[in-house]
């Protein structure tokens, strides 16, 4: 049995165990939960998902995390938990602007931190694989982070600025996919508006690895930590198994069943466009989840599958 076969087989029977557990914990108890950045890629999913509890749904329209009148407005709305997902992940962009990065994923955060201690309510952070040097094939949740660009340096302020209140989930994402072609601005839509511009050739880092996370699955394990009323505390939650970006469009194309060629190519390749300074791993094991049967995170390959096929069509 591959590595692939085996963690999905370990989800299929967490997610049957886990969804007793769900049941026991959460009957009888609705939770106002206010979410920030919920238009967004993982927004979406917690929408779709978290279905027991009344959500506050906003975006930065509503409630923008960097301006103190905005969280006033909402923190009268006396949630009993706050999502945080509202976040700059654009790296190109946060690399332009400094400024931007760590007041939007620091000084954002913190903000939203204050606010969850002056309510005295939990909050969960979504941090990135990106604190991480990649210089180690893969990382646990017990590695020392040591951001190498300016948007892994601002998720890692805004990890310590959390983590100064203790009623506190911080989840590491990986490589995120998820909300289709209207809503994912990743790796898996840009290689599809390739194909569908009519490119029949597509390159594909293969120096590079990482964790492809779908957010359907990393809402599910959200839930299910809050639910579980699990340890506060840092949880890795990438998809499992490691991928390059190569290995990803060779995987989006196949699910399509276009005539596309897939050409592996090395870091620097796309030096022009993406300039910023990225890891060559952000591999990440999801160690703790792992270890309290909480993890809802399949392979990165049956994810990927399943949200192409689902919210792709073949062009």
């Amino acid at each position: 049995m591959g590595l692939g076969e085996k963690e999905s087989s370990n989800w299929e029977r967490n997610q049957e165990a886990i969804g007793s557990l769900v049941k026991k914990t959460t009957k009888g108890y609705s939770m106002k939960i206010l979410v920030t950045g919920g238009s967004g890629m993982l927004g979406t999913a917690v929408k779709e998902t978290i279905k027991n509890h009344e959500l506050i749904p906003t975006d930065i329209h509503e409630l923008d995390v960097r301006k103190v009148e905005d969280i006033k407005t909402y923190e009268r709305k006396m949630p009993d938990l706050i999502i945080h997902l509202a976040a700059e992940t654009d790296l190109e962009k946060c690399e332009n602007n400094p400024a931007h990065a760590y007041m939007t994923n620091h000084t954002g955060t913190l903000n939203m931190t204050l606010m969850a201690r002056r309510l005295d309510i939990p909050i969960v952070y979504i941090s990135t694989a990106g604190v991480f040097n990649g210089e180690k094939d893969s990382y646990t949740e017990y590695d020392t982070p040591d951001p190498m660009n300016h948007y892994g340096m601002s998720k890692w302020y805004g990890e310590m600025a959390v983590r100064s209140y203790h009623k506190h989930w911080i989840f590491r994402a990986g490589w995120m996919m998820g909300g289709g072609e209207l809503i994912d601005k990743k790796f898996v839509n840009l290689v599809y508006a390739q194909i569908k511009a009519g490119k029949r050739l597509i390159y594909g880092l293969s120096d590079i690895y990482g964790s492809p996370t779908y957010t359907k699955d990393l809402a599910m394990t959200i839930e299910n930590v809050i639910s579980a009323k699990a340890e506060y505390g840092v949880y890795h939650s990438g998809g499992m198994g490691r991928a390059s970006r190569y290995d990803v469009a060779k995987t989006i194309v196949e699910a399509l069943g276009v005539d596309v060629t897939v050409t592996p190519v090395k870091n620097g390749f796309f030096q022009k466009d993406f300039f910023c300074p990225r890891s060559k791993s952000e591999v990440l094991e999801n160690t703790k989840l792992n270890a309290m049967n909480l993890s809802l995170m399949r392979s990165w390959k049956e994810t990927v599958i399943e949200y192409v096929k689902k919210d792709f069509k073949k062009t």
